[in-house]
């Protein structure tokens, strides 16, 4: 018999999380771009499920090549909220996924402006992974990086809220 265990308290949290991400960097898109609300909103909700979706996919392929024990500890934290020790490579693995979160949001940003803004100036589509680091200490860069750690501390607060019961 095949059970399959619905981890609803994952996908309740990952969707409230979404929502005040949202929120966030929809408000320094307004802010510092000068973008209107309704357009902020569009660009801050794409460029957030191109991330979240590119991440599962990455989490659902990470999770099955680790060892058994680090998969139960995993698996345990996605269901139950509860992590037994933090490794060092779990250090890691946050800071990685912040970066590459931050590129797939910048990559994410850039086709939001092909698609919403029409053609490039050379006639061809130039998102790739490389554009990101070309259009470092640009302003929309600065501002799509502030909004990225502003959000990411607030989903570490929320976390850490979550980790000591105290909400």
């Amino acid at each position: 018999m095949n059970l399959i265990i619905l981890p609803l308290r994952a996908i309740v949290s990952e969707f409230l999380i979404l929502l005040m991400v949202i929120a966030i960097e929809s408000y320094f898109f307004q802010l510092r771009l000068n973008f209107i609300p309704k357009v902020s909103i569009q660009y801050a909700t794409v460029i957030n499920l191109i991330s979240t979706c590119v991440g599962w996919i990455f989490f659902f392929y990470g999770v099955s090549i680790l060892p058994n024990k680090l998969e139960e500890q995993i698996v345990a934290y996605i269901l139950f909220g509860k992590i037994e020790n933090i490794y060092h490579l779990f250090i890691l693995a946050i800071f990685v996924i912040f970066l590459t979160s931050l590129i797939l949001k910048l990559v994410g940003f850039n086709l939001c402006e092909y698609l919403w803004n029409g053609k490039p100036q050379n006639n061809r589509i130039s998102i790739s992974l490389s554009q990101p680091l070309r259009e470092i200490m640009t302003p929309k860069f600065m501002v799509i990086t502030m909004a990225h750690i502003c959000s990411y501390l607030a989903i570490w607060f929320i976390l850490l809220l979550q980790r000591f019961e105290l909400t």
